[in-house]
């Protein structure tokens, strides 16, 4: 069932945010839908990044985070949306915010991810360049993909 889209919030939490939310939305999609395994999904990187969480009428429906792995690279991860709540562009509003906070960083060269193959389209939509050889990632065909930051 689809919710109907209600009063939507997208906003990067602060540090010492409880990561709760953001960790259930990427069960759900990732471990349970995607049958990624724990280890893979909880790497232990989260707490060297930035997190987002997308809300509809108060419910968290979408998360997304964000790690600069090297100076001038901003690194988009963990990009889900609830089944419930995919219809209603949250996956645009997400990145379009996420792209935005990288760019305005000081230094960004680039803006890069892993794709999961089947959304390819989507990231093309948002800028973004598919590049090299397919691989796996979770046992997931994925593509690395790139865009320029936006022009601040």
């Amino acid at each position: 069932m689809t919710k109907k889209a209600g009063q939507i919030d997208v906003r990067k939490l602060p540090p010492d945010s409880s990561l709760g939310d953001c960790f259930m939305i990427r069960r759900k999609v990732f471990i349970e839908e995607q049958d990624v395994s724990e280890e893979e999904e909880m790497d232990g990187r989260d707490d060297t990044a930035d997190h987002y969480i997308v809300t509809v009428s108060g419910t968290p429906a979408a998360t997304a985070r964000v790690r600069y792995p090297e100076a001038g690279k901003g690194k988009v991860e963990r990009v889900a949306v609830l089944k419930e709540f995919r219809e209603l562009g949250l996956g645009r509003i997400i990145m379009e915010k996420i792209i935005q906070d990288i760019s305005a960083r000081q230094g960004t060269r680039e803006i890069l991810l892993a794709a999961q193959t089947q959304v390819t389209g989507f990231y093309e939509k948002l800028g973004f360049t598919a590049y090299g050889e397919e691989f796996l990632d979770a046992n997931i065909p994925h593509y690395w993909m790139t865009r320029s930051p936006l022009k601040q």
